[in-house]
Formats: C-alpha cells, sequence, structure tokens
C-alpha cells in the first residue's frame, strides 16, 4: 500500500517544483496583515509570521491572501504588534519558496478585540492567573500548549545544548503522556475494559480519544510536530477498532505517506525527518536493545518496577539517538554528549509537568488552580535548572559533520545491526 503511494508523493513533488505557487506582488503599495505568530528576534529586526488580509494602490482596497514573514524595525518610535493585531504598512513582498517576505521601517497599529485574541495566547494567560512567571511560566507554556515566543534565548540554548530541545516543542512525548491519562480516565484506571470481543465498545473507547487528541491538536496550533504525532495515534485507535496490530513501522510509514500527500514540502523538514526517524527507532530497537539485556526478568517488586522504567527510559532514549544522531549532526554539527543523563531527569519532570500545567489551565486563577500552579511552577523550576547545570557540565556538546554518503553508510551499518539482533533471537 505504502509502495503504491510513493509515485503519486513524487508526482506532487514535482508538480511543486516545476509549478510553484503564483508568486506574490512584488510593486510597493499598501498591506494589511495580522501577525498570527510571533516576534522573532533578528539583528534589527522582529519577525512576525502574518496573513496578507488587504491590498492598495491608491484607491480602496482590495482582499488578498496568503503568509508573509514580515520584518518590523526594532525602534522606540514603533509599537511591536501582538497577536491578533492588524498592521498596515507601505512596503513590498518579495516571494520566497512557501511564503512572502516583507520589510517595514514605518506602520500602523491596530490593537486586536478580545475575542480575536488566539485561544492558545488566552490559555497561556491562564498559566499566568494561576501564579507561573518567568523561565517557569515560558516552559510550561512550550509543554502543555507549543507556546514558545516567551522562551529566553538563553534558556532555549541549554535545552538545545543539553539535549532537551525535544521537550519544548509538543510532539510525542507530550501527546503520549496525553493518551495515557486520556486511556486511563476512560477505564477509570484500568479497572474498566471493553471485552475484546465488544467492538462497540472498543469504536466508542477509540473514537473519544481521537477526538480529543484532536481537540488538543487544534489548542496547540496544529504545528505539524503535533500533527505526526496525533495522526499516529488516529491510526493506531483506528487499528485497534478493526482488530489489528496497529503500532508498527507501518503505521509510522503510513502516517508520513498521508503527511506528504498534503505537505510534500515536510519531507526536507527537519523536524519531520527528526519525528519520524526518532519513532521508526524507538519501533524497531527499542525491544531488540531490551531483548540483550533481558531486563524485563527482573523480579515484579516495588524496586524492580522502578529500575525497569529507568532502563526503558535509558533504552528508549537510545533508541532514538540511534535514529537521529545522524540527521542531528548533518543539519547542526553537533551532537549532546548527556542525553542519556538529560532524558533521565527531564523525562520523568516532564510526565508531571504535562498534566499539572493542564490542571493550572483549567483552574487558573482559583483556589485551587493557585495550588496546582505552585506545584507545576516548581517542577518547572525543577526542570530549568537540570538542563542547566548538564548543560555547565564539560563538553556538553561535540562538534561533528558528516555528509550525505557517510549517512548512507551509517543506517547501513545499523539495519545490519537489526538484522543481526533479529537472527540472534530466533
Amino acid at each position: 500500500m505504502v509502495v503504491l503511494l510513493l509515485p503519486l508523493v513524487a508526482a506532487i513533488l514535482l508538480y511543486d517544483r516545476f509549478f510553484p505557487p503564483a508568486p506574490f506582488p512584488e510593486n510597493q503599495r499598501d498591506y494589511a496583515f495580522v501577525i498570527i505568530s510571533g516576534p522573532r528576534s533578528t539583528t534589527k529586526c522582529e519577525r512576525f509570521e502574518t496573513k496578507l488580509i488587504a491590498q492598495r494602490d491608491s484607491g480602496t482596497w482590495e482582499k488578498a491572501k496568503g503568509k508573509v514573514y514580515l520584518y518590523l524595525l526594532r525602534d522606540s518610535a514603533n509599537t511591536m504588534p501582538s497577536y491578533g493585531d492588524t498592521i498596515i504598512a507601505h512596503t513590498s513582498i518579495e516571494q520566497t519558496h512557501q511564503a512572502g517576505r516583507a520589510f517595514a521601517a514605518r506602520y500602523t497599529l491596530s490593537p486586536a478585540p478580545d475575542h480575536t485574541v488566539p485561544l492558545q495566547v488566552r490559555l497561556y494567560n491562564r498559566l499566568s492567573a494561576a501564579g507561573l512567571e518567568g523561565d517557569e511560566l515560558a516552559v510550561v507554556g512550550a509543554l502543555t500548549l507549543g507556546y514558545k515566543d516567551d522562551i529566553d534565548p538563553e534558556l532555549r540554548h541549554r535545552f538545545q545544548a543539553s539535549g532537551a530541545a525535544h521537550v519544548l516543542a509538543v510532539s510525542g512525548l507530550h501527546t503520549g503522556i496525553l493518551y495515557v491519562l486520556i486511556l486511563w480516565l476512560l477505564t477509570l484506571g484500568g479497572r474498566i475494559k471493553p471485552r475484546y470481543e465488544n467492538q462497540i465498545g472498543r469504536c466508542i473507547v477509540s473514537g473519544v480519544i481521537i477526538a480529543v487528541m484532536w481537540g488538543y491538536a487544534w489548542l496547540t496550533g496544529m504545528t505539524p510536530s503535533v500533527v505526526r504525532a496525533i495522526l499516529m495515534v488516529t491510526l493506531v485507535e483506528i487499528g485497534k477498532m478493526i482488530y489489528r496490530n496497529s503500532f508498527s513501522i507501518n503505521t509510522i510509514a503510513a502516517a508520513a505517506v498521508l503527511i506528504l500527500l498534503v505537505r510534500p514540502y515536510d519531507l526536507w523538514s527537519v523536524s519531520f525527518q527528526l519525528s519520524f526517524a526518532a519513532t521508526a527507532s524507538i519501533v524497531l530497537f527499542a525491544n531488540a536493545l531490551g531483548s540483550t539485556i533481558k531486563y524485563r526478568s527482573l523480579k515484579k517488586t516495588f524496586w524492580g518496577k522502578i529500575l525497569n522504567w529507568f532502563i526503558g527510559i535509558i533504552l528508549v532514549s537510545l533508541a532514538a539517538q540511534l535514529g537521529t544522531m545522524p540527521i542531528t549532526m548533518f543539519h547542526f554539527g553537533q551532537v549532546s554528549t548527556y542525553f542519556l543523563l538529560t532524558n533521565l531527569l527531564v523525562l520523568p519532570l516532564a510526565t508531571l509537568l504535562v498534566p499539572s500545567g493542564l490542571l493550572s489551565i483549567a483552574f487558573g486563577g482559583s483556589g485551587i488552580g493557585l495550588l496546582v500552579g505552585k506545584v507545576t511552577s516548581g517542577l518547572a523550576w525543577l526542570m530549568n535548572h537540570a538542563v542547566g547545570w548538564i548543560e555547565s557540565l564539560p563538553g556538553s556538546t561535540v562538534s561533528a559533520q558528516v555528509n550525505g554518503p557517510m549517512i548512507v553508510v551509517y543506517y547501513a551499518l545499523l539495519l545490519c545491526f537489526l538484522v543481526f539482533v533479529l537472527i540472534k533471537r530466533t
């Protein structure tokens, strides 16, 4: 099935390559933009992601549409816009690969009415009402809502250098935590489960999970990383409905093909490559690595379960690193050396922070919300300081650069290792 769809993906890529969309007009005129994301600091400007809504030469306004990256001069005379604000600027728009690009030294600003402020921002404000502030507020906002605009560049660098940058992007980790929480609530902690032959019950549970997960995707802004993760969850749940072994390499391949059918240029996205490489590597290698040390044979005591859990984190981290390391070195020219230590400290905290952050959003500035907010803020403080400590260790990052042929050889050797392990197990 997947193989049959590959020619169609290739055809779409070729079509976009030779028949690109019509370019934006490049002549100077008045444009009206609506801020939908930003800012991102550059040398002398702030970059905002905007939606083009209207244009005019000298007469009346006419409707227009398109995504434009708008660069605004950082000047004391200019008031920086916020989400939902409308900007009118006399400028030109240059067509780039996927969007337009424009620069404005002067502009007029129209603040957005309260009802036009995105839900993501309003929920982020509820975290602030629950008592979170500073770096703790920024990290919890990224963990739960995918809102990363308030993360300090220095804090972002610490997460990247320590190998914890994946925590700040809502993706498989966060959706996995939410998936487990939903499943736990629907089954009352595993006490109530539809019988295997009860297909109606299974479909109801899976349907609720799919609906809630896509609602969360919409809440976090339908970013590519969260869409990829929730599409996989959807395929898994559909598999359960029809009694299929749903979470496999075929599920991952099907999710990749479906995404590329809609967004073919995602194939060249670093986040797309890292996401699918990590997930596929975990599916292929985590169990293979576990079988080599037979850690599941440990006694099922309390401490045995704790030890199993930590060994599981190590194995999943190793498997993900095996799949993503050459891609990381190719794009960024460096690799984090303490990624195992980072995951041992950060993943347990993230597992607690996602539900506590969602509770802080739910209760806001109420008495319960302030109490939960203190717990959430404390957990975020621990995470930030753990990441900072790891980043400060000597040799936390190592420069390394690879090229295309080296990546091919690496994955070929990795495949040989997998075949060796499978043969040994049989």
